[in-house]
C-alpha cells in the first residue's frame, strides 16, 4: 500500500494505491495540519511508503515559504516518505494519465501552483521551479506570499471569491483576471515549449478546456502550438504524490 497526500490551502485529500487502483478521502487541512505525522501515523501507519504533496516553496531541499498554509509541518515518521510541491506532484499525475513527456502542470485552488516535467521526469530547478502563480503580471496588489503584482494576487481562490460562481455563469471568461491566467500561462509556452499544459485544482479543473486554449492561444506565435487539457479530478495531486514515492522506493530497491 502506497499513500499519497495532497496538503492544500483548505482541503488535504488522500489517495491509498492498492493493486494498481486508487482509493481516495479528504480531510479538513485545519483539522489535520497541527499534528500532522500523528494523523498519517494514526490512519496511514502500515503503509509501504507516503508521498507528500505541501503548497509549500522548496529551495536546496529546504521548505522555506507556505503562502498559503498557517504552518509547515513537521513531519517525522518510520515509513519511508518523501516531500515535493503539490504542483509537482499534480504535473506529474497528470504527464502519465495524459500519457506526455513534457508537461506544464497548473493548479488553481486556494492559490496558483505549478509544477514542469521534462522528459518524463518532474523539473525541480533549485526546487522552486514552476511558481507561476507568484510571476509578476503588473500592478500593485498585495499576494499572500508578501510580494505584489502576482498572477495569484489576481485569479485564485482566495482573490476572487466568487470564481466558481464565476466559472458556473460563464462571466470569467471576460475578466481581466483570466486574460492574466491566459498570458501568463502563453509566457510559460514560450519558455518551456511542453507538449501539454494540464490545469486542474478543485477551481482550475472545472475551467472550460476549450476557452483556456483559446485564451492562451491568442498570445502565442502561430508556430507554437500546445495541447491544454483540464484534469476533472480533485485527488490528483494525491495520486502523484502516491506515484513518485512509489517511483522512489522502487529505485532503492535491488
Amino acid at each position: 500500500m502506497i499513500v499519497g497526500i495532497d496538503v492544500g490551502g483548505t482541503n488535504t485529500d488522500v489517495a491509498i494505491l492498492e493493486e494498481g487502483k486508487f482509493l481516495t478521502e479528504s480531510f479538513r487541512t485545519s483539522e489535520v495540519l497541527q499534528n500532522f505525522s500523528d494523523f498519517i501515523k494514526k490512519n496511514f501507519g502500515d503503509a509501504h511508503a507516503v508521498g507528500i504533496g505541501l503548497a509549500v516553496w522548496f529551495v536546496d531541499g529546504k521548505a522555506v515559504k507556505a503562502p498559503n498554509l498557517p504552518v509547515i509541518p513537521a513531519i517525522e515518521l518510520d515509513i519511508p516518505f518523501i516531500l515535493d510541491n503539490d504542483a509537482n506532484c499534480f504535473a506529474y499525475f497528470s504527464a502519465k494519465s495524459l500519457n506526455f513527456r513534457h508537461l506544464l502542470g497548473v493548479t488553481v485552488g486556494t492559490g496558483i501552483g505549478g509544477g514542469i516535467v521534462a522528459d518524463g521526469r518532474v523539473y525541480r530547478g533549485r526546487g522552486a521551479a514552476g511558481e507561476i502563480g507568484h510571476t509578476y503580471v503588473g500592478g500593485d496588489k498585495r499576494c499572500k506570499c508578501g510580494g505584489r503584482g502576482h498572477l495569484e494576487a489576481y485569479f485564485g481562490g482566495w482573490s476572487l471569491r466568487s470564481i466558481k460562481e464565476l466559472i458556473e455563469s460563464g462571466e470569467i471568461y471576460g475578466m481581466a483576471e483570466f486574460t492574466l491566467f491566459c498570458q501568463s500561462i502563453a509566457n510559460a509556452v514560450m519558455i518551456l515549449n511542453p507538449e501539454a499544459v494540464a490545469i486542474g485544482g478543485r477551481i482550475g479543473g472545472r475551467l472550460d478546456e476549450r476557452l483556456v486554449g483559446e485564451g492562451v492561444g491568442r498570445y502565442l506565435p502561430d508556430e507554437i502550438d500546445v495541447v491544454i487539457k483540464t484534469v476533472k479530478d480533485d485527488y490528483a495531486v494525491a495520486k502523484g504524490a502516491a506515484l513518485l514515492a512509489l517511483d522512489a522506493i522502487s529505485q532503492n530497491q535491488p
